[in-house]
């Protein structure tokens, strides 16, 4: 196509019925009535509440105003516009109070979506996280065949982040109120621990990260047979009874598990060198596993929540993580931030996000090691019925041979490839499970000076040891106001009553964050009712 055509402007063109547009020798609506094909679209579309219109390239603004006139107050239209040439044009044709996104913020539209409070580079307010329950795409014009990929991606992307909003609220109802109780716990202990930034850039040994699957058992196989003491050997919780089997002692170990039934994974390790690095909302009293010194802790925000933003101002969280889902995801993600420089290897085995028929998981481990427990005749020890139910899907593995994986697995394998498919030196030694899109590489010892590992007991001063019993102290005493309040000890007017109660209540999302309906603070009579129960929970641990 000629130079000049390319870079052809948008202009409008006269039709009998109405302005079209014309750009880069194309018609982006009909010559001859330009407004219909949409306008039949919007005039069809049945709106249920809860939903994100993606209103993709609207050029000259046809069907929108009959759009928002469908709307209920719980659905929204956010105008998508990926061709530069087109947006400019698009800010003469289009009212200012459309939400229109630059095309940086659609390109992180998943992530905001997932925010609890959002203002556009155009100055509007963007509807909470919680607010949607689906997506639907409708493309206003022509314009949208010119970056078809990216309204996909952009669709398949939005629609993902609201599906993964919404499961990880139901985990938040069924494990929230244990991972608030746990990350008080283990908040007052962190101060006696050793800080995990002190690994940060210290490892120059090449790193083995395991994960629980099947090519675990290939990894186990490798260290053996080699010096295992060459690399720096890190796992997630349920890899670890198998590699202390077979003599192999991991420098450290990765738990985010919230349930006690995961300390069954640490039985016996109270005399190996292993390094306990644990989630601020993992089982407490690993102290009584470990000494102090022993535990490195780190913050995975399972929620959003003004009490962790008080926290962090006041410096007394560590090192924070987005929350991967799969603690061999985390384990991963902090090998990266342990090794020298990105010329450190770092090599994988067991993240295999499917299994083969009849297995689950790498021998020794917990899954394993129940199934020999409780076999018999009619429940063998090959676990057929995990590859074969409703849920499994068949794929063929790195070696061609089938495996079966399930939508969870797969989730947990994207989101892998997408967080570090890029990595330089990141490979995967296994030869089983899916294919994750890394270099397949058995590791390779390379030689080196390793800095040495500060192990002092404290991680903060006097005065920041102080700070947090400080903090404790005024949660006490805030929750313990609160309760007064609720029960009347303390008389307020009406008109002060209501405020200071959303004053003290809604910054403590601890106290609701796992009710049904605690995505937001309420002054609901039933919802301050079941927060003046978790108060007397909470001040167990406060």
């Amino acid at each position: 196509m000629p130079e000049e055509i390319q870079n052809e402007k948008p202009c409008l063109v006269n039709t009998p019925q109405g302005f079209s547009v014309s750009y880069k020798n194309k018609f982006l609506y009909s010559k001859y009535a330009p407004q219909k094909a949409i306008l039949a679209a919007v005039e069809k579309l049945s709106v249920l509440p809860g939903t994100l219109f993606l209103c993709c390239s609207p050029v000259l603004s046809y069907g929108l105003k009959e759009l928002c006139s469908k709307l209920d107050d719980k659905s929204f239209c956010l105008l998508c516009e990926f061709d530069d040439e087109l947006r400019e044009f698009e800010k003469s044709q289009i009212p200012s109070d459309f939400v229109q996104f630059t095309k940086d913020e659609l390109f992180n539209l998943p992530s905001i979506l997932n925010l609890s409070s959002y203002t556009t580079k155009s100055g509007k307010l963007l509807p909470p996280a919680g607010s949607f329950r689906r997506v639907v795409r409708i493309d206003f014009s022509a314009g949208v065949q010119l970056h078809t990929a990216l309204y996909e991606e952009l669709t398949a992307a939005c629609t993902n982040a609201i599906m993964t909003f919404w499961a990880n609220r139901m985990t938040l109802v069924k494990f929230g109120r244990k991972y608030s109780q746990n990350f008080f716990r283990n908040l007052k202990l962190m101060a006696e621990t050793t800080p995990i930034q002190k690994y940060f850039g210290a490892i120059t040994r090449p790193l083995i990260v395991f994960g629980a699957g099947e090519s675990a058992d290939e990894g186990i196989k490798f260290l053996k047979s080699s010096d295992s003491s060459a690399f720096y050997i890190l796992c997630a919780d349920t890899a670890l009874q198998p590699l202390l089997a077979n003599g192999i002692e991991p420098d450290g170990v990765f738990i985010e598990e919230a349930q006690a039934v995961i300390k069954k994974a640490f039985i016996g390790t109270q005399n190996c060198k292993t390094q306990i690095f644990a989630g601020l909302s993992a089982i407490p009293h690993l102290n009584k596993i470990k000494e102090p010194e022993k535990l490195s802790f780190f913050m995975t925000k399972y929620a959003d929540g003004k009490f962790f933003d008080d926290l962090k101002e006041k410096g007394l969280l560590p090192h924070a993580n987005d929350p991967f889902g799969s603690v061999g995801l985390t384990a991963v993600y902090y090998a990266l931030k342990f090794r020298a420089s990105q010329h450190v290897p770092v090599y994988i085995y067991g993240l295999d996000f499917s299994y083969s028929k009849g297995r689950t998981h790498a021998k020794g481990t917990l899954a394993h090691k129940e199934r020999l427990l409780n076999s018999t005749k009619l429940l063998p020890v090959a676990n057929y019925a995990a590859s074969f139910n409703q849920n499994a899907e068949g794929i063929a593995g790195k070696d061609d041979s089938v495996f079966y994986t399930t939508r969870t697995l797969k989730n947990y394998a994207n989101l892998f490839t997408g967080l570090f498919v890029k990595v330089p030196n990141l490979f995967d030694a296994g030869t089983t499970g899916l294919e994750l899109g890394l270099t397949h590489k058995l590791p390779e010892v390379a030689s080196g000076s390793e800095r040495p590992i500060a192990t002092e007991q404290t991680i903060f001063t006097q005065a920041q040891r102080t700070e947090i019993a400080e903090y404790f102290k005024n949660e006490r005493a805030a929750l313990e106001e609160l309760r007064d309040l609720l029960t009347g000890k303390i008389k307020l007017p009406e008109n002060e009553l209501t405020p200071r109660i959303t004053e003290l209540a809604s910054p403590r999302e601890y106290l609701y964050l796992h009710f049904p309906d605690g995505i937001r603070f309420s002054t609901d009579l039933s919802f301050l009712k079941r927060i003046r129960t978790e108060i007397d929970f909470f001040l167990k641990y406060l």
